[in-house]
Parts: C-alpha cells; structure tokens; sequence
C-alpha cells in the first residue's frame, strides 16, 4: 500500500504516529497541511471555516457503568436531530437499554455549519455540491440542546456560505480532540476523535470516507481502492498497539457491499471490531436504493467493554418513510457496556 502524508498525499513510507500516542490529550482541531506535498487540498481549505469546540454540558462527575451512543449520517443538515433526541430521552428506546443517567455521545457525518467564518463566496473550484439553504446549523443544535461540541469542516456546500464536516455531540463535557486528513482521493475528508473529560482511554471518532476512486498512482483497478486507503489510514491512526485506550468509531463507510465489503474487512483486519447487531435490518442508506453504508466498530484491548450492542432507529414501524427524521440514512443506537465500573479523573 501506498502511504500518506496528513494531507493525503503519498510519501511512499508508514505514515505519521498513530494518534493514541499522545494520551493526555490530542493537540488541535485543525489538521496538518503541508500545501507543497498536496496543492489541491489548499484549496479545499481556503473554501471553509474553522473547526469548531464548545463545551455547554457539564464534566463527568460519577463512576458509569456504560454508555449510548448514535452514529449517523445527518444529510448536511437535513437531519432533526432534536426530534430523535426527543425519543430517546422520553424513552422510546429504553427496551435497548438506554438510560438517560449514562453519558450519550452522537457521532455525525456530514454535519453543517453556515456563516461564521465561512468565506461569503468560494475562494475556489473544489467543494462538496451545491445545497438548498435552510439547514439545521450544528452549532446552534449544540447551543439549543446545551451540548458540548467538536466540529471539523472537510468541504464547502457549492456557492452557499457554509461548510460541512464531522461532529461529535455529548452531553458531557469533551476534551483532547484531534482532527486528521485522510489519503485524498475525490474530496477533502477529515476524521474527528475526541474523549469525554477525564476518560483519556475512551476515545470516540467519527469518518466518512469517499464513495469513489482511486488514490494517486495506484490501485486504481481495484475495487474501492481509493476507500481501501482511507480505511488503512482510518484504522492505523486510531490503533495504537503500544497504548490500550478503548476506541469506538461510528462511520459512513460508502460500502455498498456491507460487511463483504473490502473496506469493512480492513477496517477488521486493521484491529476493529464490528458492533453486535440487534434485530433484522439489511439497510442503512434510505434512498430509491438502500445500501449498508453505516457502522459502528469499537477496540477495547483492556477488556473494558463487556458489549458493544447497535441497533438501527426507524422514525415509524416498518420503516415506511421516504427519510429517517429528515435524512437519507438511519441513525444507529449503540450500547457500551462496561466490564467493571469506570471513575473519571479529577479535574
């Protein structure tokens, strides 16, 4: 395999250290650029915003026992994030095990942010499609819901002044959070980790990798190469052999071949571990065609996850909506259960 540089171009050796290197705290949001190596990600930078952190939710006070978690591709914007956490706190999942005195973390794809610094027209060609405005703002879901929030923009939505990218949600306070650049192959990707404050060893990442293409000067025959690097990248930044910090990634994977396919497999081979399904769902990309795009894989290398449980959210039975509160992909629910009860650091 062919390796890269943080701005996704080859270098031809093992890339950087993975991220669990640095336990304490990863350094910064925004990724590491080296314009001279990959000139066509400058300007798919020139065209957004900056990366995004707010702290609304309180620190984790008390020992847990588990966690939930939601993955989910939110459809730049279109998603009502606001009415799935509705049910969730009012309880319509509670036969899952979900429990609203447990840490919640949401996992995003495709988040959208508009205005701020957002340059008011595209200082350049590359960006990730034109939109309709009238999105909901990942910001203001964070101010309104008063959650903490980690957001790193990959892309400009066409002419509009707004951008959209990774975001991790949480109801408590988050902290040593890194943003990365994935091989560049169609788009500029970038993958998010973060922890929950005074949980070092818990990292949580949220990945969308490319639907399509090759890498720069190989594999270009094979099929889902350009998807196969990313996914290599993926794997090796979040496993560190060295460090045993337990890792749940929730990601939209573009792998139409489900669990066959390619990228799953080296995702698995890389050192993660595929969620244990609940009930019978086939799909979770709800278009004219429904694929399995969505996953959620964990590492817990200490032995601290006793489970890691998923289950795919329908908005009604049966699944008969043309969306999934407003997006074209289902939201997947995960439990986390812990071996032995876990005690956050002090302050």
């Amino acid at each position: 395999m062919t390796e890269t540089n943080d701005d996704g171009a080859p270098t031809g050796r093992r890339s950087s250290q993975p991220l669990l290197a640095a336990a304490a705290g990863y350094p910064a949001l925004e990724p590491v650029h080296e314009p001279h190596l990959h000139p066509e990600l400058a300007g798919w930078r020139r065209n957004i915003g900056s990366a995004v952190a707010l702290d609304l939710a309180p620190r984790l006070a008390q020992t847990i026992t588990g966690l939930d978690i939601i993955s989910w591709n939110v459809a730049v914007g279109r998603a009502d994030v606001g009415e799935l956490m509705r049910r969730i706190l009012d309880g319509a999942y509670d036969d899952f095990g979900t429990r609203s005195d447990r840490p919640f973390v949401m996992l995003l794809q495709e988040a959208y942010r508009a205005g701020g610094d957002v340059p008011e027209k595209p200082l350049d060609r590359r960006h990730g499609g034109s939109i309709v405005p009238g999105r909901s703002d990942i910001l203001e879901v964070a101010e309104l819901m008063g959650l903490s929030l980690r957001y790193a923009p990959s892309m400009r939505n066409g002419v509009h002044q707004s951008d959209r990218g990774n975001a991790i949600l949480s109801n408590v306070a988050l902290d040593g959070t890194h943003a990365f650049l994935l091989p560049y192959v169609r788009q500029r990707r970038v993958a998010l980790t973060t922890h929950m404050a005074g949980l070092p060893d818990l990292v949580f990442a949220s990945a969308h990798l490319d639907t399509g293409g090759a890498p720069p000067g190989g594999w270009q025959l094979r099929y889902g190469a350009g998807r196969l690097v990313q996914a290599a990248e993926l794997a090796h930044r979040l496993i560190d052999p060295e460090h045993h910090a337990s890792v749940v990634l929730g990601a939209d994977l573009n792998s139409p071949l489900g669990m066959r396919d390619p990228v799953v497999r080296a995702l698995q081979d890389g050192g993660l571990q595929l969620a244990r399904r609940v009930g019978d769902w086939r799909h979770t990309y709800h278009a004219s065609v429904r694929l399995p795009l969505d996953y959620v894989l964990y590492r817990s290398p200490a032995g601290r996850f006793r489970d890691v449980w998923v289950q795919r959210i329908d908005e009604v039975p049966g699944d008969r909506t043309p969306r999934v509160f407003g997006s074209d992909h289902h939201p997947l629910l995960t439990r986390v259960d812990f071996t032995a009860p876990v005690e956050p650091l002090p302050d």
